[in-house]
């Protein structure tokens, strides 16, 4: 009798760690590892990086696990030099290849030698990380910060530093409040690794999100920048925490007012969304993924809806956001083992459900509103989250699912659960 996996191992970090380093120009991964997992883990990763960038893998043989993969992956680097000239090649070192024991250090200090311009760097991914998808966004991180060089540092400057390659660019809905506040500010990740290496110039290191841990620990040890987490800038009063958590590190009264103005301002739309939440109450389950859970259980919180946040990360940044929900917005936070999303629903009986992937098999048949995780994974600002807000009970279409239920019930008989 096998065991099946339990409904949070079905995702590989290395997944995440290509979508991540994908979406970086000057960065290109090469996912070291067999066609089946190259296959999936490109499939997987489409979504979240753009097709302009370069990702490529070795497709290890049958042969190369008896005799060993070396040249091959050699080979590879050399290749995507030739034809792409990046700065940096990330090794994204997959379960085979740590199996037989491949010498990945060795392949790149050859690689070194031919090309001295060429910088190669590797991390091991796959079963290193089975509970938690996002910690390929930080060991990837991490692998790459180590490369970086030291630069002058910037006083009183901020580091936003993300959770993922799709956050790059993505940080205006805050950074516009902190540069018209006068304070200069650099992000990591940024969209070409000429900007990105910037980070190194900060004072002080602010996590936009839960994920980025070991990174922050290895930029603040490697060039001595300061690391402060406030909260995940996600929903409306945490898009105010965090800039006033900012304001009052940096003692920028300027900040404070900017959020005042821009609270007065979306007041109207923030109390209509919350009076359309107390009159059609919504009970909501979200699950792991790539930490998206982390900012839309605040968002959704926020308006009144009663949240249960499956989390799928456990550093420091984590226990600290998640103390944070559960004492400003009454998240409850469920971390006990269980098999199937089926579980958790038995116990909760929520309205909806995020999740991972969006078709889920154990609610099909219930007809039950189900989004999918991978969808909001740059959940960052005011608008963000009023325009969650706003459509949120449309895109759950709960009269339409009603309609199918009927009909399944007159036509079909009873519902199979």
């Amino acid at each position: 009798m096998s065991m099946s996996l339990k409904s949070y191992e079905h995702c590989c970090s290395s997944l995440q760690a290509l979508a991540t380093l994908g979406k970086i120009e000057g960065v290109i991964p090469l996912l070291h590892g067999p066609q089946p997992c190259a296959y999936q883990t490109q499939i997987g990763s489409m979504t979240c990086r753009p097709s302009r960038l370069v990702t490529a893998g070795t497709l290890i043989q049958k042969s190369e696990v008896v005799f060993g993969g070396e040249q091959n992956l050699k080979n590879q680097i050399i290749n995507i030099y030739r034809q792409y000239k990046p700065k940096i090649i990330v090794i994204i070192n997959t379960c085979l290849p740590q199996l037989i024991g491949e010498d990945i250090k060795g392949v790149i200090s050859e690689v070194e030698q031919e090309i001295p311009e060429l910088r190669v760097t590797y991390f091991d991914s796959g079963f290193n990380f089975p509970k938690s998808l996002p910690l390929g966004n930080d060991v990837a991180w991490t692998t790459l910060v180590k490369l970086l060089k030291p630069m002058e540092k910037v006083t009183g400057s901020v580091g936003l530093v993300g959770r993922s390659g799709q956050d790059a660019g993505a940080f205006t809905p805050v950074d516009t409040f902190l540069k018209e506040a006068g304070i200069t500010t650099f992000a990591f990740p940024a969209p070409h690794l000429s900007e990105l290496e910037k980070i190194v110039q900060a004072d002080i290191l602010v996590p936009m999100h839960v994920v980025p841990y070991l990174t922050c620990k290895e930029l603040s040890e490697r060039f001595g920048s300061r690391v402060e987490y406030v909260e995940v800038p996600s929903g409306v009063i945490g898009t105010s925490g965090f800039l006033r958590g900012v304001a009052d590190l940096l003692k920028n009264q300027k900040l404070h007012d900017l959020v005042d103005q821009e609270e007065e301002k979306m007041r109207p739309r923030y109390e209509a969304i919350k009076k359309r939440f107390a009159e059609d109450p919504v009970k909501v389950v979200i699950a792991y993924g790539p930490a998206s859970e982390f900012s839309m259980s605040k968002i959704l919180a926020d308006f009144g809806a009663e949240v249960i946040m499956i989390p799928s990360m456990k550093n420091k940044f984590a226990q600290a956001e998640k103390e944070l929900q559960k004492k400003k917005y009454g998240v409850t936070i469920f971390e006990d083992d269980f098999d199937t999303l089926e579980d958790v629903y038995q116990m909760f009986k929520p309205d909806t459900i995020f999740c991972e992937v969006q078709g889920r098999v154990e609610f099909i048949p219930k007809l039950m509103p189900t989004f999918c995780n991978m969808m909001f994974l740059t959940a960052y600002g005011y608008d963000f989250a009023l325009d969650i807000g706003e459509n949120f009970h449309m895109n759950m279409k709960r009269e339409v699912l009603v309609t199918w239920k009927d009909l399944v019930k007159r036509y079909g008989g009873e519902l199979h659960a």
